[in-house]
């Protein structure tokens, strides 16, 4: 067996683990007395444990090198599903964990509801012009884009942040942001640049297919680049369990206790660096 193959083996161990402990943690959620954040936070992690169950489903098991089903290496697919669980941590953090003022937590809310009012009118609209719903969400937009613009803490953020918000982006800190806040995302703009340039049919993603290379096939590249995006997969899965645990540590944290203990360590490891 070579390294390539025990790394990704050992791997897939760790993945699971995290996996097993989310969809446990995910199960057990219900009913906690919680506020908006909170909620919203729920929301979020149980679409972060889906995500994490559909990876699990297109990923290589650890029976891959005796069974040929399970020797299939789609290596967009894989990327895609893993810079959605890293997206996904980034809108758990900013929307339910990160510890904010009342104020903060408000205006981070109506941008919430700014950007999702906008999505939806810009669907609906292209889709039936006639919709008697769509004048309802001409007026209240502007509305919701002036409360945002006079809302006290606005004045807080810095001024590419304010610009941000007033455009309606759900979240206005940058990836830079994030790196400097969270150990977690130290490397956030390497990898997710990595992640996005496997997921597109961009020329890294595109010209990589040749010979073995990008047909689905094991060979050392693939493995490399599968085994590379489970691990940031796995890292952003397990921090955003612990983060869900740790905001409601009186509900979840005695109950699973073992579990978080076996993962908080793999928030990080192989990132160590």
């Amino acid at each position: 067996m070579t390294q390539i193959e025990t790394d990704f083996i050992e791997e897939r161990t760790s993945f699971d683990t995290v996996l097993k402990a989310i969809v446990l943690i995910s199960q057990k959620q219900h009913g906690i007395n919680t506020d908006g954040r909170g909620v919203r936070a729920v929301k979020i992690f149980t679409r972060q444990t889906l995500t994490g169950l559909s990876l699990d489903k297109i990923l290589p098991s650890q029976n891959f090198i005796e069974d040929y089903k399970e020797d299939f290496w789609d290596i967009s697919s894989i990327a895609s599903l893993s810079r959605n669980i890293l997206e996904g941590f980034l809108s758990l953090h900013f929307f339910g964990l990160e510890k904010v003022s009342s104020n903060e937590a408000e205006l981070r809310f109506f941008i919430w509801q700014l950007h999702r009012n906008k999505e939806w009118y810009n669907i609906r609209k292209e889709d039936n012009h006639e919709d008697p719903e769509l004048e309802y969400f001409k007026k209240g937009i502007p509305e919701q884009k002036e409360r945002i613009k006079n809302h006290p803490f606005l004045k807080e953020l810095s001024k590419a942040q304010q610009e941000k918000a007033l455009k309606g982006h759900e979240i206005y800190k940058t990836k830079a942001d994030f790196e400097n806040e969270l150990n977690v995302c130290k490397d956030l703009r390497k990898n997710y640049r990595l992640l996005s340039n496997l997921v597109h049919p961009l020329p890294l993603s595109v010209e990589r297919v040749v010979n073995e290379k990008g047909r689905g096939l094991r060979n050392e590249f693939d493995m490399y680049y599968s085994l590379i995006s489970m691990m940031l997969a796995r890292s952003y899965l397990a921090a955003s369990t612990v983060g869900i645990v740790d905001l409601f540590s009186d509900s979840l944290e005695h109950e699973f206790q073992n579990e978080i203990d076996s993962i908080r360590i793999l928030v990080y490891k192989g990132f160590e660096k």
